[in-house]
């Protein structure tokens, strides 16, 4: 099977002879002085998707949210909501507050000396900051009776919820997230990212997500698109980009990699972990390749296998464990494998040999 292209950055489906989209980004430039900070960087949203824009901290990824909000004017390019230019870089450009563009900061960011209920109706006309609607959105979040209560009343993950039903309450044609969950603890993250997305697919909302946390982005998301340095590298399904990344440095932004050299042979990829099944067989005979393993494709055994080596590292997680192996050989990379079974046995030193299972992509080895 050929390895898939990586697609050109859009998400929008077509419906007849028109792209529908919900939010449409082209060509954008944004700088601050003399710091380049978004670089020619064009996304498409399709109305009710869920995209997460992943990348590291100065990436651009929170510039381009404020593009996105009206915070911050684009330098040349231009956005879109719907069929409608809000910013052309040129002079034409519609404020945040005329944009219905729904707003969820990291901290929440409510109104101490408002309540629950005053906060979710803030942006909403006079006549109905009480009553149906404020209390409709309390139960679509799960805050059913607390209305009357103020932020200092509440855990993070209900101020979260507070501010997702405030970004609601306008009927927006986007939701934006800033890292929303980046302030809460670990045990509570994983319950409030499930509550956020399940809201917003009941709303029907068309959201992006900005983080640089790569499980929330896979285990969220419909879409993911990864941002480096400015630009958009690829943009595809969680799984699509986690086994099909277009590059060794989008592979990496997706978590702990280990690339092995091989050469192909008929399909197939000869490495120091064994023969395996090459995805983008089109790989001429004999070439040199750099190849992806991920981490859960590694096995290891105390007795025979493909490749000798000592572990040298053993981290419990309680639902899996990461090794990190160290092959036989001078100048050898430690080989990271990740594992459900029982590691308590195993010490610092302890000799395994190693083999791969599975199919791979891999790209022209540079350094042959």
């Amino acid at each position: 099977m050929r390895c898939r292209r990586v697609r050109r950055v859009e998400v929008g489906r077509t419906d007849g002879r028109v792209r529908v989209t919900a939010l449409e980004v082209r060509d954008v430039h944004k700088s601050y002085g003399e710091q380049p900070v978004l670089r020619s960087l064009s996304l498409s949203v399709a109305p009710g998707a869920f995209v997460a824009i992943l990348g590291p901290s100065g990436s651009g990824k929170t510039t381009l949210l404020r593009v996105i909000a009206g915070f911050e004017r684009v330098d040349g390019g231009e956005v879109r909501l719907a069929d409608e230019v809000v910013d052309d870089g040129q002079g034409h450009f519609v404020s945040s507050e005329r944009r219905r563009i729904g707003y969820v900061p990291q901290e929440g960011s409510l109104f101490p000396h408002l309540s629950v209920e005053q906060n979710v109706g803030f942006g909403l006309p006079r006549a109905e900051r009480k009553g149906a609607k404020v209390d409709s959105l309390l139960e679509m979040v799960g805050l059913v009776g607390l209305g009357r209560r103020y932020p200092h009343q509440l855990s993070g993950g209900q101020q979260q919820r507070v501010a997702l039903a405030r970004a609601l309450a306008i009927r927006p044609t986007l939701v934006l997230l800033d890292e929303p969950f980046s302030s809460l603890d670990a045990g509570l993250r994983a319950s409030v990212r499930a509550d956020v997305r399940n809201v917003l697919r009941e709303a029907g909302a068309t959201a992006v997500l900005v983080t640089h946390d790569q499980d929330e982005a896979l285990s969220l998301a419909d879409e993911v698109a990864v941002i480096s340095a400015g630009r958009i590298g690829q943009v595809d399904s969680p799984q699509g980009l986690y086994y099909h990344p277009g590059s060794p440095a989008l592979a990496c932004a997706l978590g702990e990699t280990n690339f092995v050299r091989g050469v192909a042979r008929g399909g197939s990829v000869e490495t120091p972990l064994g023969v395996l099944p090459l995805e983008n067989a089109a790989a001429s005979e004999g070439s040199k390749l750099l190849v992806l393993v991920r981490p859960e494709q590694i096995s290891f055994e105390e007795g025979g296998g493909s490749l000798a080596g000592r572990v040298v590292e053993c981290e419990f997680y309680g639902h899996d464990a990461v090794v990190r192996i160290r092959p036989e050989g001078e100048g050898n990379e430690l080989i990271v494998a990740r594992t459900i079974r029982d590691t308590a046995s195993l010490q610092v030193g302890t000799p395994v040999h190693v083999r791969a299972e599975g199919a791979v992509v891999g790209w022209p080895d540079q350094a042959a």
